[in-house]
């Protein structure tokens, strides 16, 4: 390496279009290009173009641009050995493969799930290898969800993997993606299915599919939800997006609340929701949970931390409902 120093302070002043952070040292090559990237985030744009032997990236503004083995290819052509020329071939072969496959891996969407850089480069590669399409967030179209796993072959409990687990998609070791790079071809997915999550659980990827292949009734089919208390707004947005993409209703008010367990006469179809996590505060889930008591004895509903919607959902069957508190607690503490 040659003044990798000077590159440090060079690219810690740079800001990612991507992300906004500091630390951009990829630029565009095109000269009067301001665009500056890191890598990861370079990759999972699109529309960029790549020079893998020459370190090169043009940005999807300047991709119609040639690169300097772009203008000269028949001196570049000369130059190679015969083992290069064979190994590009070989290449386009591979590509075109791919893109014709009858498995449809031009019609795969993926999506990582807590990768690190390296398998984020990897996840990407192999997507520009075999047609596939990568998307940074989660969406109803996905098809295979890469997510990284530890010692143990768990995943994290990420809202990309309990929404694959609602959806039926396949759930993924980075492990199918080197097995297809290394076969060029697609792998049979269900040896490489993550079967355990972090927390524990087991098996809600397979059930997932099976339930979604089946047409089985969802998981939260005529489960009736109302968040009491307080919640960050955009973690209980997660919430309410997971249990209606499990088939349950959110119900917005107190009201609704009432008026739906009077209408059902079934306790266990109207739930009450509480916040199970603590900032620090002495009893504060306590009393949370006495308040979601004291509300789900009013209207006759069932009454859960939040937790419980993750267990279920990560568990693939619904969890035990938690015995009354209310009853043996004064509402005064």
């Amino acid at each position: 390496m040659k003044n990798l120093d000077k590159e440090l302070a060079r690219a810690g002043k740079l800001k990612c279009t991507t992300c906004g952070l500091k630390g951009a040292a990829l630029g565009c090559f095109a000269k009067s290009c301001r665009r500056s990237y890191h890598v990861p985030c370079a990759y999972e744009i699109s529309g960029c173009r790549w020079d893998m032997n020459e370190f090169l990236m043009l940005c999807p503004t300047h991709a119609s641009q040639k690169f300097p083995s772009e203008r000269s290819k028949k001196p570049y052509v000369k130059k190679c050995s015969t083992v290069q020329i064979c190994s590009e071939q070989k290449s386009v072969c591979d590509f075109d493969f791919w893109a014709t496959s009858p498995t449809g891996a031009k019609n795969w969407v993926l999506c990582g799930s807590a990768l690190s850089a390296d398998e984020k480069y990897k996840l990407v590669k192999f997507a520009n290898m075999c047609g596939a399409t990568v998307t940074k967030a989660w969406k109803p179209n996905v098809t295979h969800v890469i997510a990284a796993t530890d010692a143990n072959g768990a995943c994290s409990r990420t809202l990309k993997v309990l929404m694959a687990i609602l959806n039926g998609r396949w759930i993924l070791k980075t492990d199918w993606i080197e097995a297809c790079m290394l076969s060029k071809s697609p792998i049979d997915e269900e040896p490489y299915e993550i079967s355990l999550d972090n927390h524990g659980c087991s098996d809600a990827p397979k059930t997932g599919r099976l339930r979604a292949l089946n047409n089985a009734p969802k998981l939260f089919n005529s489960l009736e939800f109302f968040f009491n208390g307080y919640f960050v707004a955009t973690y209980k947005k997660d919430l309410e997006n997971l249990i209606l993409a499990a088939g349950g209703t959110i119900l917005e008010s107190k009201e609704q609340l009432q008026h739906s367990s009077k209408e059902l006469c079934h306790p266990s179809t109207t739930i009450v929701v509480y916040n199970d996590d603590s900032t620090g505060e002495a009893n504060e889930v306590l009393l949370r949970q006495v308040d979601a008591e004291k509300l789900a004895l009013e209207s006759g509903s069932q009454v859960i931390a939040h937790t419980w919607v993750l267990d279920s959902i990560a568990s693939g069957a619904l969890q035990p409902f938690f015995p009354r508190l209310a009853q043996k607690i004064h509402f005064d503490v």
